[in-house]
């Protein structure tokens, strides 16, 4: 049951009753991982009892896929802000843009979370095929976007290389979690100038 896609048809206690299992559920799942995780701990996060959890989610299975659609759909709604922008300060909001990317990436619970959704990847059909789904989308706008606005070739492969950057940071927190962002936020800008580049 896909239970964001039904969050806005629903009363508003029942919307918080979701986002609270959903808010619950994800810091569970960065501190033990999804497989760490039981639904009794999640109710417990979440101050109510498994069985009202099973009311909202028919599985553990169902609250993760809920929580993809949630990620993914905040950077699908991210993307469709820079649509609404003048061509004349697209260029210009993309880097301005930088430092919340990478403040964002390197979010300690962000980084954590993002990496335990591409493990579930690996080990979840479901998960994988969302995840491909949303990269479609939002590849497609992005590069949409450079060739109309920007008016600038080869947008596919550039934006693989913008989204390299800013997906490898969680493995970078990972690895380096005393990494200097405001050095990295400097040339993370001089990298989107270069790539957004006639």
């Amino acid at each position: 049951m896909n239970m964001t896609n039904q969050v806005d048809q629903r009363s508003p206690r029942t919307q918080a009753r979701i986002i609270q299992i959903l808010d619950a559920a994800t810091a569970c799942f960065v501190e033990q991982g999804f497989h760490g995780t039981g639904m009794a701990r999640i109710a417990e996060r979440a101050g109510m009892s498994a069985g009202h959890i099973y009311h909202y989610f028919d599985s553990k299975d169902a609250i993760i896929a809920a929580i993809v659609e949630r990620e993914t759909s905040a950077h699908e709604t991210k993307m469709r802000e820079f649509h609404l922008l003048p061509c004349e300060n697209l260029k210009h909001e993309m880097v301005a843009r930088a430092e919340e990317g990478v403040r964002t990436n390197t979010d300690p619970f962000r980084s954590a979370l993002s990496l335990e959704i591409v493990a579930e990847a690996k080990r979840n059909p479901d998960i994988a095929e969302r995840l491909r789904r949303h990269d479609v989308i939002v590849r497609t706008e992005f590069a949409r976007l450079l060739r109309e606005k920007l008016q600038l070739d080869h947008a596919e492969g550039r934006v693989e290389v913008l989204f390299t950057l800013f997906d490898g940071l969680a493995i970078r927190m990972l690895r380096h979690p005393d990494l200097d962002q405001a050095g990295l936020t400097r040339f993370f800008r001089k990298a989107i100038l270069a790539v957004l580049e006639d």
